[in-house]
């Protein structure tokens, strides 16, 4: 089995050090599908658990670039290391001679702290963004850094990074990473930590532990080096720095386009061969069969219908050929045939999620969602059969489809699914005792497909561009989009086209977030 991991900062993460709900979202059904996922970062515990709080890990971690590995399953440590007296006595003397104020973790009490000098000016940037952080230990003096069970020390933009380096040696009893901070203000990192720890050595533990026959690992930046090499395979995200694409086995995308779940998501699941049926122009007169032999199948004895006309008409004309309520596993499908699974689903797509996550692992899937285009409401007299009146009503608004397709937004990437709109004209009849038309208890309505007007395909990313309207800016708030878009919520499109992967966020323009069109491939 292979054991996925991932750095965090500049790779999983976005550039804003967050953990994006769709990267989530897909994290969770590869674990839940049964992938080994972990993480291996330069963070604590405190933040790294934070952000990563929306995953369900099932796997140990690696905290402090491998100087612990914690298990957040049974909240146990399987593996730490810290220095010994005289990696302290080096690490104490070197600060003082050199006026360095570096940031020291050390477990005090049983509880991991990171201890500071108070007013430190080159921490400050880095400590704004850890106002919260519990592990805050603010002291006086550098005298004052060294209490408990220390295991790192980190230094941004140390005083004197030559004697950092002549005193940090493997011989001396250390490991040591130098690089550039990912976000602002761009800081120079100089990371002091056990030469018996380091991302290497906690990788080839962690696959210990896990029982992985392979360990794939991902990175961004300098300190990822080790991890590489320590890996079955290695994969640079496409923001990565030159020296670490150099050193791995491929280049995926980048960390804001989310390069290592759609990697991770092409080797989990196969892709099964797909033709997908009636691919053409709709087929008016097949269509018109398929209602009929809807109607005689759902027409009760008093001559009424109910809402499975449409369900119907759309499983005759979509799946005919294929098994109706076909029993995959532990669930049942509207068709299964040689073109995969199909489901007809007008609303709820919540419930399909259980489905998906399995049906999708083993069959091509397609998800047929009826949108009603063209409405014709007919008022009949009851008793003569008098059509009173007669209204039309045309959607212009995908704002219900935009919130079924947020419902299994996880699934919408994987190359296993398709999603078939089927925009329709329908007839609605409402029967009434007389012309006052007095709604009473019981009173008989039918509800029916006349044509199938048109059908967009979602197969892959770049096929739900067709929602965009023309005249769309280069870049984009969600109010310049609401503006074009309309009737549909704005919001609720861009959740989903952001989450597979349409758009991406490129900063904010005084208040609002500002989109742009991510380029497809």
């Amino acid at each position: 089995m292979t054991l996925y991991v991932s750095d965090l900062d500049g790779t999983l993460l976005s550039d804003f050090g967050k953990l994006k709900p769709r990267t989530a979202d897909m994290l969770n059904s590869f674990i839940e599908g049964g992938t080994l996922f972990s993480y291996c970062t330069a963070r604590g515990l405190a933040t790294a658990g934070e952000i990563m709080s929306g995953v369900k890990l099932n796997t140990p971690v690696v905290l402090m670039n491998g100087v612990y590995i914690y298990d957040p399953v049974t909240g146990e440590y399987p593996f730490r290391v810290s220095f010994g007296e005289e990696q302290c006595r080096l690490l104490k003397e070197v600060i003082v001679e050199n006026g360095e104020t570096p940031m020291i973790y050390a477990f005090i009490d049983g509880r991991e702290r990171m201890s500071f000098v108070k007013d430190a000016k080159n921490l400050k940037s880095h400590l704004s963004r850890r106002k919260g952080d519990s592990r805050r230990r603010p002291v006086n003096s550098a005298v004052e850094l060294f209490e408990g069970e220390i295991f790192y020390a980190a230094f941004i933009d140390p005083v004197n990074i030559t004697a950092l380096e002549r005193v940090f040696t493997h011989e001396n009893g250390f490991m040591t990473a130098s690089y550039i901070d990912t976000y602002p203000p761009h800081q120079r990192w100089f990371e002091v930590f056990p030469a018996s720890a380091g991302k290497a050595g906690s990788i080839a533990k962690l696959k210990e532990l896990t029982g992985a026959d392979e360990v794939v690992c991902f990175g961004d930046n300098a300190n990822d080096m080790p991890m590489f090499k320590a890996a079955d395979r290695c994969y640079a995200v496409g923001n990565a720095i030159p020296e670490l694409k150099a050193a791995a086995d491929g280049v995926i995308g980048t960390n804001e386009c989310y390069g290592v779940t759609e990697f991770m998501q092409s080797e989990i699941f196969p892709v099964f061969a797909y033709e997908p049926p009636y691919a053409g122009e709709p087929d008016a007169e097949r269509f018109r069969l398929s209602v009929e032999k809807a109607l005689e199948r759902e027409r009760t004895t008093i001559g009424t219908l109910n809402e499975k006309a449409i369900h119907n008409a759309l499983k005759c004309y979509y799946c005919d050929e294929n098994d109706h309520e076909a029993k995959i596993g532990d669930f049942y499908a509207d068709g299964a045939g040689e073109n995969g699974i199909f489901e007809i689903q007008s609303g709820n797509f919540g419930y399909l999620a259980k489905k998906l996550s399995k049906m999708l692992q083993m069959s091509h899937v397609t998800v047929v969602y009826p949108y009603g285009k063209k409405t014709h409401n007919f008022s009949i007299n009851e008793k003569t059969g008098e059509v009173m009146s007669v209204t039309s009503r045309t959607e212009n608004s995908y704002s219900k489809l935009f919130l079924e397709l947020y419902r299994i937004k996880a699934f919408l990437t994987n190359p296993n699914l398709t999603v078939r709109i089927a925009f329709l004209e329908i007839d609605k009849k409402t029967y009434y005792k007389d012309e006052r038309r007095i709604r009473r208890k019981g009173m008989k309505k039918e509800k029916y497909p006349t044509a199938l007007l048109r059908e967009i395909r979602l197969e892959r990313p770049s096929d739900y561009r067709v929602f965009l309207p023309e005249g769309l800016p280069e870049t984009f708030t969600r109010a310049e989009l609401e503006k074009l878009c309309r009737p549909t919520d704005a919001s609720l499109m861009l959740s989903v086209l952001e989450f597979v992967g349409v758009v991406t966020r490129c900063g904010k323009r005084e208040n609002s977030i500002l989109y742009q069109l991510r380029i497809m491939n």
